[in-house]
């Protein structure tokens, strides 16, 4: 799919749409009739995997219908942040592979383990190289909140993201849309739904064309960073050739094209709490990044940058980021009676090749370019069905996941280049395997117990992983992972086993009181780090399954006093955590021997025991027709109970890592909007929503008294305006602000450890101004 076939198909698709107003005006709305209620009053989930309504089933979970989407306009994964209680997208060193935290729970920065919070998409896991999915023409995204150790895919201890594409139906429709905004933001996208045999073929297409320049402003080497090139293409397909038999094919494409992230200076080692100087500090290198004089010395290169600001960088490496990811998703349902038997099966591959100024200078003090080519089935196979007059449902499976390297992977790191200094490409192979049975029940109780209602589910899971370790010379050519073995590599693997279940019980009390408790046992597999490291590392080529069992209790209400419509939902957890896998990053000579080829970039290690608690909540309240204030917050307390950190490895995690923070979770992350709609006559409706986000501060190192990786509290506030459907002609106009204040803070972490004299952080979009034209024809 080329970017010239992208562009005809959403040309088509507007004019189509412009083509057909008398088709779009044949669905006229009655303006006295019609409710201007917010989107999304009861939405349908799949948190269980079944359709439930979000107010009754018995987790904490997040939806957003499409409509919900626009009007808060969400154009990533990361905007979910800002509309969500307890969740933090984050990009991590990169946008590429973004970091997905929930309550405190998150995959460890660097390395092979397996995410925490799995990013599902059309019901098919995505890896962790591939977890960035476009938001167009996306018909509900669901955020599932605590450990997924029964139905879901994978294992994962912290919830999972559900993303679904707008499903084909046999109604011709569509739209075309164009944004335009700051920083010469243009983006194009479009749909057509075609029903080729009516109740038994229909086509779904769409597509996106994203362009932005970057908004920071690199006057070194390359282009300027945070910028957007990207082409998307999605196409679904339904067959339900009889009765009772549905299969749906759903292929997406992906492809970016731009210089990547900044990683800005933020902070240098020693500071008062972290002892040791890092790279720029030693004898050797000291000529070339401490000597005094600007242009060879990393603290004025500090001073300089707190002179600039955050939005000017200058890099001395050529900055991209170029990736592609697609995949196919198919999942076949035939209902027998009242058993459904339904398979879902997925491949993926993903392919990054980048090149990051980590150190945010002029100096080549710590550079990387690196590759990872990754393929990966899965299927995972269900039956479902009621027993006893439908008070019983079940349902039984297996899953199955298979990951490996589909090409080179592996990366070099210039760390503190000077004459005469040479490197090598460290190539890491890493394959793992995932299967599981499962199967949950849930029994609803009669009499006297009318409402209440007992859940229980049981999975056991075998994982593997194992991998090949090579290193050259970096200018030397690849070996890639069918010779990594013959060619010297080293070898290893790790393998892990684990039941996990899910115990509770609801009791509706009324259609407009829910109640919940629960308890979930979540595991994250065990894995491999590399071999080959020199024996300094010795013991740390593996690591150990992490576990987690979590309480959870909640209330879900709505009401209705005189008119006065509202909702409140509220929960309540705590969570043991055991095993916790966290990453460490050594640098270059750690170990002291002076050879670099045996020294590992990253380690995953098994530190800690800890609890986190919190609670979470979301209101709303319709005081009249048109008229919505909407709420959310979160409270995280994540505390460390043991810490036994390697004697070793004390300079990088602090000298007393029971204190540790957990890094990326906020105390408090609290967020309200105000939706007023309202019919301007005949010429169209009027929506004009108002959203404000504010978070405690945020830690993104985790040694307590480091004063480098912290951003203080902050706030952002989001505004967008929508004329719909104006004259009955299916043409939506839209206004949008993120950011209104134009706050700078760091939304992520960068490079910050003390092994690199240098610190790094990320920082948020400043404030973009933009408008969205929308033309739709057919069934809206």
């Amino acid at each position: 799919m080329t970017c010239r076939s992208l562009s005809a198909l959403l040309l088509a698709s507007s004019i189509l749409a412009a083509a057909a107003p008398a088709q779009a005006q044949v669905q006229n709305r009655e303006p006295q009739t019609q409710s201007l209620d917010q989107p999304g009053g009861d939405i349908v989930v799949t948190a269980r995997r079944r359709e439930e309504s979000a107010q009754t089933v018995p987790v904490s979970v997040t939806a957003f219908n499409a409509e919900m989407l626009r009007e808060k306009a969400v154009v990533s994964t990361q905007d979910l942040t800002y509309t969500t209680p307890g969740l933090n997208v984050a990009p991590q060193t990169s946008r590429d592979t973004p970091s997905i935290v929930i309550r405190g729970q998150r995959r460890a920065t660097a390395g092979a383990s397996a995410p925490s919070v799995v990013t599902y998409f059309a019901d098919v896991p995505l890896p962790n190289e591939g977890s960035l999915v476009p938001t167009f023409d996306v018909g509900s995204i669901q955020v599932l909140k605590g450990p997924q150790g029964t139905l879901f895919g994978r294992n994962t201890t912290g919830g999972a993201l559900l993303l679904y594409p707008v499903a084909p139906d046999y109604d011709l429709g569509g739209y075309g849309q164009v944004t335009l905004g700051s920083y010469d933001e243009t983006t194009f996208e479009g749909a057509v739904n075609l029903p080729i045999v009516d109740d038994h073929v229909a086509l779904r297409v769409a597509g996106q064309i994203a362009r932005r320049d970057g908004y920071t402003r690199n006057h070194g080497n390359g282009g300027d960073l945070d910028d957007r090139h990207n082409d998307a293409f999605r196409a679904s397909l339904l067959l339900e050739p009889v009765d009772g038999l549905k299969n749906t094919t759903v292929f997406d494409w992906y492809r970016a094209h731009e210089y990547g992230t900044a990683n800005v200076l933020s902070g240098v080692y020693p500071n008062p709490a972290v002892s040791g100087g890092g790279t720029a500090r030693t004898a050797a290198n000291r000529p070339y990044f401490d000597c005094g004089v600007a242009g060879c010395d990393i603290d004025i290169a500090l001073a300089e940058q707190q002179a600039a600001g955050v939005r000017d960088v200058s890099t001395s490496i050529d900055p991209y980021s170029n990736r592609t990811f697609w995949g196919i998703a198919n999942t076949s349902e035939l209902e027998v009676g009242k058993v459904t038997f339904k398979n879902i099966f997925g491949y993926r591959r993903s392919k990054v090749a980048a090149a990051r100024d980590m150190d945010g200078t002029y100096l080549a003090l710590y550079d990387g370019i690196s590759n990872t080519n990754v393929k990966q089935v899965s299927n995972e196979f269900q039956i479902l069905g009621s027993l006893l007059n439908d008070r019983l449902d079940w349902i039984v499976g297996a899953f199955y996941l298979k990951s490996d390297p589909s090409g080179v992977n592996g990366s070099v790191t210039y760390s503190a280049v000077i004459p005469g200094k040479t490197f090598t490409y460290n190539e890491n192979y890493n394959s793992s395997t995932s299967k599981a049975l499962f199967g949950q029940i849930g029994y609803a109780f009669g009499g006297f117990a009318e409402g209440l209602r007992f859940n229980g589910g049981f999975r056991y899971t075998w994982d593997k992983s194992s991998g090949c370790s090579v290193a050259t010379l970096d200018t030397a050519a690849h070996i890639g992972p069918d010779g990594c073995a013959s060619e010297g590599g080293k070898t290893g693997s790790e393998s892990s086993k684990a039941p996990t279940w899910t115990l509770g019980f609801d009791y509706k009390v009324n259609d407009d009181l829910f109640l919940y408790v629960t308890n979930r046992r979540g595991y994250r597999s065990a894995g491999y780090n590399q071999s080959g490291m020199s024996s300094y590392f010795d013991g740390f080529e593996t690591f150990r399954p992490e576990k987690v069992t979590d309480y959870e209790a909640g209330i879900k209400s709505s009401w209705e006093l005189g008119g006065v419509k509202g909702r409140v939902n509220i929960a309540a957890y705590t969570s043991k955590y055991s095993n916790i896998q966290r990453s460490i990053f050594p640098g270059a000579d750690f170990d002291g021997d002076g050879n670099s080829a045996n020294d590992p970039a990253s380690l995953i290690i098994n530190a800690a025991k800890a609890t986190i608690k919190g609670t979470e909540f979301d209101f709303s309240i319709t005081p009249t027709n048109g008229f919505t204030l909407s709420g959310f917050g979160a409270y995280t307390d994540a505390k460390y109970d043991e810490y036994d950190a390697p004697a070793a490895f004390i300079p990088l995690l602090g000298n007393n890592p029971v204190n540790n923070k957990f890094s990326y979770t906020p105390k408090w992350t609290i967020g309200g909007g105000a939706r007023y709609a309202t019919y301007l006559g005949d010429f169209a409706e009027m929506v004009f929503n108002a959203n404000w986000f504010h978070s405690t501060k945020v830690w993104y190192v985790e040694r307590p008294l480091d004063t480098n990786g912290i951003q203080k509290a902050y706030d952002t506030v989001n505004l967008k305006l929508d004329f719909n459907n104006i004259e009955n002609r299916g043409i939506d106009l839209g206004f949008f602000v993120r950011n209104l204040f134009d706050v700078t803070y760091a939304a992520a972490g960068g490079v910050v450890t003390p092994s690199v004299t240098s610190t790094t952080l990320v920082y948020n979009e400043p404030r973009v101004i933009g408008a969205q034209l929308r033309v739709s024809f057919g069934k809206r």
